[in-house]
């Protein structure tokens, strides 16, 4: 018992540790270390899948210590330049720390930590009850990752359902791996850590733009989203991970515009590769991640790269919009063999993905989902009222800040999927709330450092007279 207990411990441990080293390397010193924790959770994770992914690659048999040892060495690897990293003479941001806050803050405060410990305590009692009544898992990931546990390798001659990414099984494998065994509850602790992961990231973005009780407010904003809440009691689901994974991609570009530090774009490529990994909806959020890449970097390139790059935009735009018109069909070889193909009636990836597009979209579910289903502690609405105020005062740069960018475009995805690809999947409300999921986050992180005086302090962009709520 001592020694699965040490296992899973590590198996938690190591990967969030050597994540947390690469965010810090990545994001540079003086950030806040909850921004560390978030970014490193999710790096940590999606470093297990690639070890087991290039572990079973390589022929070898799958087992826990000998990965856990590969996984420590390169951590070991990463302490080591992280302490030999020159420390920049650029301050880091401003610290907020010494700001004012009187008691009916603290008060606030203190409620809103209990509220978010309550909804900890809830989740971990359902992870650890198991859900009794039949759920995806029972037919898809964890039949798959059976199979991958009892064969050690990344062999599953049972056909489960798909849509549920790599992340998912492997996460699920890592802890298997480590507690020798296929049946307990704890298996599905990686989903709880995720929640706090999206709490803590959220937390130090807005602690360094604002003050503690809007830092505190968003993070429960965040925590107590109830399809989030759902998909970590029901362990499994991949939309934590995507949200995760965009929500950090997103963050990591909105602190490059804000330093220039041109790390935080090759974690936001790695949180695009995330993307795709973590589900099939991550291919959308993914190309939304690589254009804003594109957008940040031709802001800075000179001018004749900038130019270029919005040519090409443009060019690509016509494309795309001449293919679905019905003027032209797009074909594209892939590696390993698969074939992009794209025209005004489907887009297929062969042996991957194949949507058929529809023109029989009904708007109403869109909106349903959006304004009056969703429970979203009326984000949709304070987001659209956010704009018009900012509009009205004329501070429509605000609109351009990357997190709202983030927002815009994720919103962009799910209508074109929910227009022309699977507009039947919009009548029910579960899917459509399900992909709203991943851009609430973002539509949180804006609202909140758009209203308050930090938000806009240290980014360059004069704020709108709204008081900050640090006092």
């Amino acid at each position: 018992m001592t020694s699965t207990v040490l296992a899973l411990l590590l198996a938690i441990a190591i990967p969030w540790v050597f994540g947390l080293l690469l965010a810090r390397w990545l994001s540079g010193p003086g950030r806040s270390v909850f921004l560390y924790l978030g970014q490193g959770y999710i790096l940590g994770t999606f470093a297990v899948v690639w070890l087991i992914k290039a572990w079973d690659a390589g022929g070898w048999t799958l087992h826990f210590w000998p990965m856990a040892g590969v996984l420590l060495v390169l951590t070991i690897l990463v302490a080591v330049g992280t302490l030999r990293q020159k420390i920049s003479n650029n301050p880091g941001p401003p610290d907020l720390a010494g700001t004012p806050t009187i008691c009916w803050q603290q008060g606030i405060m203190l409620l809103l930590c209990l509220a978010m410990g309550a909804h900890l305590l809830f989740l971990l009692q359902e992870l650890l009850l198991r859900p009794t009544f039949p759920w995806d898992a029972w037919r898809g990931w964890e039949p798959k990752v059976i199979q991958f546990f009892a064969n050690r390798s990344l062999d599953a001659p049972m056909e489960t359902i798909g849509n549920y990414g790599e992340v998912s099984t492997l996460a699920m494998l890592w802890m298997m791996l480590a507690s020798e065994t296929s049946h307990e509850p704890f298996l599905h602790l990686p989903w709880l850590l995720a929640y706090l992961a999206l709490a803590a990231i959220v937390y130090g973005y807005l602690r360094e733009r604002s003050s503690n009780l809007v830092a505190a407010l968003g993070a429960y904003l965040v925590t107590s989203l109830p399809y989030l809440n759902s998909h970590v009691a029901l362990a499994g689901y991949a939309d934590i991970w995507l949200t995760l994974a965009f929500t950090v991609g997103v963050l990591a570009l909105s602190e490059f515009r804000r330093n220039h530090r041109n790390r935080q774009l090759f974690g936001a490529l790695l949180m695009a590769a995330a993307c795709l990994q973590a589900k099939r909806a991550g291919m959308g959020f993914a190309a939304v991640l690589l254009a804003l890449v594109i957008v940040e970097v031709g802001m800075r390139a000179p001018r004749w790269v900038t130019v270029t790059l919005v040519i090409a935009s443009i060019t690509v735009a016509g494309i795309l919009g001449l293919t679905l018109l019905g003027y032209m069909n797009l074909q594209f070889p892939l590696p390993g063999g698969h074939k992009l193909l794209l025209s005004s009636s489907e887009f297929h990836v062969t042996g991957l993905v194949r949507f058929v597009f529809s023109p029989d979209w009904q708007p109403s579910p869109f909106f349903e989902a959006l304004l009056q289903f969703g429970n979203w502690h009326l984000a949709t609405y304070l987001w659209l009222g956010a704009a018009a105020v900012v509009l009205a005062l004329g501070k429509w740069p605000l609109l351009l800040r990357v997190e709202n960018l983030g927002v815009m475009g994720g919103l962009t995805v799910i209508v074109l999927y929910f227009v022309m690809a699977a507009p039947e999947t919009a009548l029910d409300h579960t899917g459509l709330s399900r992909a709203l999921l991943y851009i609430m986050p973002l539509a949180v992180a804006w609202l909140l450092t758009t209203t308050s005086n930090g938000g806009t302090r240290n980014s360059g962009v004069a704020s709108w007279p709204i008081p900050a709520a640090g006092g």
